[in-house]
């Protein structure tokens, strides 16, 4: 049974959980031979360079099951994927969603998924304006045995300001339509590793790029190493390449999200 301890912040994040809390078996979704190449850094039809909003240093044949192997232990601090952790985060919208108040939870699910033949976690992230559901995503992330937390897709679903359902935008699986696995956290960040977190060509083609290694998180008087990653969006519709600011403490992950703070963590 786990505890949860509420959390005083200097640096936060935001994730959440899907509309169906009951776990699901193992899925097997593909195999190593049904995807693309995802040795290269660019599109798979290696015709064309992505998209992108800075360039990419990290080498996502960290991530390619044709040539890296992986395991559901979990070794890298900065992202930990152990089933039953749980963080909730809050805030208040800007822009659009400015004075609404935004809650998520996100939650390392004990249900696995298998794409290209990889066994994956489930994180499950919902997002909720003013206590209404508006989104729930199944992400689906894997540790190489090299420490490089891997992104091997997700299923999303939106729903409007009454709480029904939407669409699925955004939803992407590697070794579909195109989409390679993409990091979500290399295996020892540093200050200007930059890399696609996401390979999905005209779906989803987030960046990461790390500008600080040297920030705490402060939670129940205990202080955290804390890192700092900028994501970016070359393919946003509205604002392609806008900075969104990210924080990862060590032994808790994500921490921080624009203007979501951490509210409460069971490890």
């Amino acid at each position: 049974m786990h505890t949860s301890s509420s959390i005083v912040v200097a640096t936060v994040l935001a994730v959440s959980p899907l509309a169906c809390d009951a776990p699901q078996s193992d899925t097997s979704e593909g195999d190593a031979s049904s995807g693309g190449d995802a040795s290269s850094g660019g599109d798979s039809t290696g015709d064309e360079p992505l998209p992108q909003c800075h360039a990419v240093n990290v080498d996502v044949a960290s991530c390619d099951p044709a040539v890296a192997t992986f395991s559901l232990d979990s070794t890298n601090p900065w992202y930990p994927l152990v089933p039953g952790a749980i963080v909730e985060l809050a805030g208040e919208g800007e822009g659009d969603e400015a004075g609404i108040a935004v809650t998520v939870r996100r939650e390392v699910l004990s249900e696995t998924r298998t794409i290209l033949g990889v066994q994956t976690h489930v994180l499950r992230h919902e997002t909720r304006f003013d206590g209404v559901l508006h989104e729930v995503a199944l992400n689906f992330y894997v540790e190489a045995t090299d420490g490089t937390v891997c992104y091997f897709g997700e299923d999303v679903e939106f729903y409007d300001d009454m709480g029904t359902f939407e669409n699925t935008d955004g939803t992407w699986r590697a070794g579909e339509d195109g989409a390679l696995p993409g990091v979500i956290m290399p295996a020892m960040p540093a200050v200007g590793d930059a890399y696609y977190q996401e390979n999905a060509p005209g779906i989803a083609l987030d960046q990461g790029r790390i500008t600080a290694d040297d920030l705490t998180t402060e939670i129940d008087g205990q202080s955290y190493p804390t890192i700092q990653i900028v994501d970016t969006n070359p393919i946003d519709d509205e604002e392609p390449c806008e900075d969104e600011e990210k924080r990862y403490a060590m032994g808790i992950g994500e921490v921080k999200d624009t203007v979501l703070e951490v509210v409460s963590f069971t490890p």
